[in-house]
């Protein structure tokens, strides 16, 4: 159907030999125009190019002066494809991989197999190219190759990752009872630069809840539960596509020697003659009292003593700080110089001192409310 071939009337015997070349014609012997016969001398001398155009069998004729000299069948036929086997020849896993693609199409007239050539169509062209009977890995993701003939069709679904070629991760990490860290973990592949799988995080050994020093979340999220050593599993991806690194994590006592008290700020004001000092910070982690010093400037030879202290069970919060009000007795109508400080303590730890605030009045200095602004340097 639809496909034309080319026809020669045949050799023939001229007498005598100098006799004029006869005119022969191609004609359709039946009604229904099965075939459509045009002249084809332009292209190839005392030819005609016949195209199917019906199913069916129909009857051609060689004649001249209308007297048929030979004639032949013409069976038109419109092939199918009953049949189309495709298989892609290489392993399709990685960024970079290769594949040849070899098929075979069956059809319901042997003669026209060849003819039915299979198209190739990718899903996703970034992950998966077609060109010249191969495929082309060349991206991360998902992708289908359709092989189709005529009606026919077969699919192939692949899933292309990265080849990974190592992962990097800190070896041995510390923190403290209750600090939280995450794990950051780096992962090459080869070609470079390509999305990788998720990392996944995991313990190493078999273990208890109640005996496990940190807890650990999908993220690599960790926190220091109880003192001691964890040890972990870093990896990426699976089977022989598989990178994993081993992680220690120490978990140590908390110690506050290291740290300052944060956040302090202090303002006060006057309540009839007594001053009263308005002092807040931020609370420590494992802080069990916390300690304020006040140092009497006006005094010769004067040093911090400590005015007041603060269990951790009896704390006054106002905005997420710890706020503790000082009242110093009949202050207004005098001249007077502080400086002051807190201090946190943990069993026999003490830590580092906040910064010193000063707080003054005489002869040269404001009477309204100190700000940060008012404050020496520690």
């Amino acid at each position: 159907m639809n496909k034309g071939v080319v026809f020669s009337a045949g050799d023939y015997v001229k007498f005598p030999s100098y006799a004029k070349d006869p005119v022969v014609e191609f004609k359709s012997l039946d009604e229904d125009n099965k075939v459509e016969i045009r002249d084809n001398s332009k292209n190839i001398k005392n030819t005609v190019k016949i195209t199917g155009k019906k199913e069916g069998l129909t009857s051609i004729a060689i004649v001249q002066n209308n007297k048929i000299l030979k004639r032949f069948n013409i069976l038109v036929v419109n092939p199918k494809v009953v049949n189309l086997n495709a298989e892609i020849d290489g392993d399709l896993k990685y960024v970079g991989d290769m594949a040849s693609i070899k098929d075979y199409v069956e059809v319901d007239f042997d003669r026209f197999n060849e003819e039915y050539k299979v198209e190739y169509k990718s899903s996703n062209e970034d992950v998966l190219k077609v060109d010249d009977n191969k495929i082309y890995a060349v991206g991360v993701g998902n992708a289908t190759i359709t092989a189709r003939a005529d009606f026919k069709e077969e699919s192939f679904k692949y899933n292309i990752v990265a080849k990974l070629k190592s992962i990097s991760v800190k070896k041995n990490i510390s923190l403290d009872i209750g600090e939280t860290t995450t794990i950051q973990a780096s992962v090459t592949t080869e070609p470079q630069n390509l999305k990788t799988p998720k990392v996944k995080y995991a313990f190493a050994e078999n273990k208890l809840p109640v005996q496990r020093k940190i807890r650990l979340d999908s993220n690599g999220q960790i926190v220091g539960i109880r003192e001691g050593v964890e040890k972990l599993v870093v990896s990426c991806g699976s089977g022989e596509n598989k990178v994993k690194k081993y992680v220690y994590i120490t978990v140590k006592e908390i110690s506050i020697e290291d740290k300052a008290v944060e956040g302090f700020y202090l303002s006060y004001y006057f309540m009839e003659d007594d001053l009263v000092l308005n002092l807040e910070w931020d609370e420590m982690n494992d802080a069990q009292t916390y300690e304020v010093y006040i140092k009497d400037n006006k005094l010769e030879n004067s040093d911090y003593e400590l005015v007041k202290t603060i269990d951790k069970d009896n704390i006054t919060k106002r905005d997420g700080k710890i706020n503790e009000k000082i009242t110093l007795d009949s202050k207004k109508s005098k001249e007077f110089d502080y400086d002051i400080y807190v201090v946190a303590r943990n069993k026999n730890q003490v830590s580092q001192k906040s910064k010193i605030y000063k707080v003054e009045n005489s002869e040269n200095s404001d009477d309204s409310e100190k700000t940060d602004s008012d404050n020496d340097s520690n």
